[in-house]
């Protein structure tokens, strides 16, 4: 079952979310976005067919779209994608157990979560990119706009998140973090520089383990099925 829910924000923006559903479930896997990315990259999309199957209902949502009442890129920041994880977070009480899965850049939004409820087990991260500082760096300014460019677009950003790039204090928010150990668990992907840019992880009760050869999107053959299989063991 494919459910269609928009939800309103405190300031009247609407986010568009999918909950898919194959039964009963009290489990549900809820997937963030990376940074210029959309709930229907191929990773999620596909995710979402494998933990159907393994009894978890799954849950996407888009940051930001082009639609008339939901947020615009350029009006955004880490801090207001933050927020409105938060609410999707609590919207879901009925689920014993809920798992967060973020790709890239999706991380310190994450991290800026002020209070997950008590039934979030895991935060997953894949292949979390922990270099802000290297990404805000490469904003530009044009016709009086920031930009950035990703995949052949150039996107407009707003000042406060490039400001939020080039501070770069995410990490010492997540250290501040009331998580429990073992509740954050990185998967990386070798084949990326993000693996070998990894801050000291132990200090911040993040496990992590490793793809081989897998590119930033895992997009190789048989490399989803890796990454899939390496998050539900986790989960057990």
């Amino acid at each position: 079952m494919e459910k269609y829910i928009k939800i309103s924000t405190t300031d009247d923006m609407v986010i568009p979310w999918i909950l898919n559903s194959k039964s009963s479930s009290s489990k549900l896997i809820i997937f963030v976005h990376w940074f210029t990315g959309s709930m229907n990259e191929a990773h999620y999309y596909s995710a979402k067919e494998y933990f159907l199957e393994k009894g978890y209902d799954v849950f996407r949502f888009n940051l930001y779209t082009s639609g008339e009442d939901t947020r615009k890129l350029r009006d955004c920041s880490v801090k207001i994608h933050a927020q409105d994880i938060q609410l999707v977070s609590e919207y879901f009480p009925q689920y014993d157990e809920i798992y967060f899965v973020g790709h890239s850049l999706a991380w310190p939004c994450l991290a800026w979560v002020e209070a997950f409820p008590q039934n979030i087990k895991k935060i997953i991260l894949w292949d979390p990119a922990f270099e802000m500082k290297t990404t805000g760096k490469k904003f530009y300014q044009e016709w009086g706009q920031i930009r950035y460019q990703s995949s052949g677009k150039h996107l407009e950003i707003s000042p406060q998140m490039r400001n939020e790039f080039l501070e770069d204090t995410f990490l010492e928010i997540l250290s501040q973090q009331n998580f429990s150990k073992n509740k954050i668990f990185s998967i990386f992907a070798d084949g990326d520089r993000h693996v070998n840019l990894k801050p000291d992880l132990e200090n911040l009760w993040i496990e992590s383990c490793i793809i081989e050869w897998a590119n930033h999107g895992f997009t190789q053959e048989w490399k989803y099925e890796e990454l899939f299989e390496k998050n539900f063991r986790i989960y057990k």
